[in-house]
């Protein structure tokens, strides 16, 4: 996920294109008619425990970032199955002073390398510096380490804001990443269900919130050699939240400015993910 805050998303956008020669093009046309498509995998969470067989704790990573929070548990302060949704939350422990947040992933479960992914969520309760967010990962390596292996963004949302960021990182050459800068989806309803989702093909990647197409991500141009998206990547669910300046961290939604509204939390209703059923799984 992104690690600084960019203040001129528009501005960005465009030197990124002239940069790194991305093919990204941005539009919103329905996307109803499709082909037909076969659902390989669907969660609603109407259990009362998380199915281990898809799911699994996020680890916590060593790296000075939001994902040091993590708590590899089953803490239900941080991780709860409620009336048919999935609650993950980000908390403020004060023994600490540092936050704790809850994550998921299918690594090593469930991945797929081309298809459909649709996940609705709302966001329940939010403040500074928080920070949820529906990523893919992948679950076998094209090219080695990050960003070269591929990172695929599906919703970022930060603070209280009422839109959200959809991105894509991978790397065009040793040490030089290409990031395209953030794509600012269409204005959202935060207290209501919003669907974001995907379509991963062999040469492109389509974004969507609320069925509407929001940014094609296609191969070709300077990235062409070093496209890792052919290959399956695995999904993370998470809420993470930046601290108040402890770890020295430049978070990108800024730092916590107060304690008062934790908890935040994002809820959960359902994962889908549908392969095509003609053109898309080909070899």
């Amino acid at each position: 996920m992104l690690k600084k805050y960019l203040s001129s998303i528009s501005t960005l956008l465009c030197l990124a294109l002239v940069s790194f020669d991305a093919k990204v093009t941005n539009f919103s046309p329905d996307y109803t008619d499709l082909e037909d498509w076969e659902l390989v995998f669907e969660e609603e969470f109407e259990q009362d425990e998380l199915d281990s067989t898809n799911w699994e704790s996020y680890q916590p990573q060593s790296r000075a970032s939001a994902w040091n929070y993590y708590v590899n548990s089953t803490n239900k302060s941080l991780r709860e199955l409620s009336n048919g949704h999935l609650l993950l939350r980000a908390k403020w422990d004060s023994v600490r002073n540092l936050p704790e947040t809850g994550a998921i992933q299918t690594k090593d479960k469930f991945s797929f390398r081309y298809g459909k992914l649709e996940v609705k969520a709302r966001f329940n309760r939010s403040g500074q510096g928080a920070w949820p967010a529906i990523w893919l990962m992948p679950q076998n390596l094209v090219f080695p380490n990050w960003p070269d292996g591929g990172e695929i963004d599906v919703m970022e949302r930060l603070n209280t804001d009422s839109f959200v960021y959809q991105v894509i990182h991978q790397s065009i050459s040793e040490g030089l990443e290409l990031k395209p800068a953030p794509f600012v989806t269409q204005a959202i309803d935060p207290k209501e269900f919003n669907t974001y989702g995907i379509i991963k093909t062999p040469e492109k990647i389509e974004f969507y919130v609320n069925d509407q197409k929001t940014m094609t991500y296609t191969k070709g141009g300077s990235n062409s050699e070093r496209w890792p998206f052919e290959t399956e990547f695995y999904l993370i669910l998470n809420h993470a939240t930046a601290d108040k300046g402890e770890s020295g961290t430049n978070f990108w939604p800024g730092l916590v400015s107060t304690t008062g509204d934790f908890p935040y939390e994002m809820a959960i209703d359902y994962v889908k993910v549908w392969k095509s059923v003609t053109t898309i799984d080909r070899p």
